[in-house]
């Protein structure tokens, strides 16, 4: 992949300035500070916006740098690759490390998140009701609930979880999608209230809940919506990946 510069300039962090400012950069994925001085400089990379790299250093550092080469890839494919099919090698290939992952530690709740967050973006690429009818919805939230029953605190699980349950819902009804599914839409709300109530300045938080809203309710909730975006676009970016978020709102309310 291409790495994403136009932030890069914006965020630069040296070992000591990551360290001191972990806990506020990684609110949304609860990820431990590092030990290994190596994947703490892959980590840097990351919040500058160098993706690619970041990757590799995560790949090089084994285990340790699981969780750093998966999310490096996410938000490349997330936020930055435009071919379709280019963004679902992508994640097909952040689950399969993912997978390994939780077979090699099935106690940290990233390398459940990253796999079940990978299947769930998947899953949109080739259209929610197809993966549904693969069985991939049981694949999805049995991993992201397990990521949340070992960190209830991880807000990206509580946002795709509820975003996960709103696209159910929105394919198969409230009925089926509950039924069979478990997607129920005041549960999709709750993740969301959770994840605003622990990030309450997400740009994140806030573009994923405006989405679930209208997707649940339709136009109804845009206004609400709505404000949400202009909110999300207001944000002064933590990184260059909340940069991103940040311009992925403007550019919706530009729309």
């Amino acid at each position: 992949m291409t790495a994403h510069q136009s932030h890069a300039s914006e965020h630069r962090f040296d070992s000591r300035q990551l360290a001191s400012q972990w806990q506020r950069l990684h609110v949304l994925d609860c990820e431990s500070l590092p030990e290994d001085p190596a994947v703490l400089e892959g980590w840097a990379l990351f919040h500058a916006g160098d993706f690619e790299k970041a990757e590799l250093a995560g790949l090089a550092a084994g285990r340790a740098g699981a969780s750093l080469a998966n999310r490096a890839a996410t938000a490349y494919a997330a936020l930055v690759e435009s071919s379709e099919k280019s963004r679902l090698d992508l994640f097909q290939n952040i689950h399969a490390r993912a997978s390994a992952h939780v077979t090699d530690e099935p106690g940290n709740p990233n390398a459940w998140f990253w796999q079940g967050y990978a299947l769930w973006r998947y899953s949109q690429g080739i259209h929610v009701a197809r993966a549904l009818a693969q069985g991939l919805g049981t694949q999805i939230r049995a991993a992201l609930e397990q990521a949340l029953q070992l960190a209830p605190g991880h807000v990206y699980a509580h946002l795709a979880l509820g975003g996960f349950d709103a696209e159910v819902i929105d394919k198969v009804g409230p009925l089926v999608g509950a039924m069979t599914y478990g997607a129920r839409a005041e549960a999709a709300r709750w993740h969301f209230r959770e994840a605003l109530r622990m990030a309450p300045d997400s740009a994140a938080a806030m573009i994923g809940y405006a989405d679930a809203l209208v997707t649940l309710e339709g136009e109804a909730r845009l206004t609400e919506a709505t404000q949400l975006y202009e909110q999300a676009a207001c944000i002064t970016a933590r990184d260059a990946v909340e940069g991103l978020w940040v311009d992925l709102a403007r550019a919706g309310l530009a729309l």
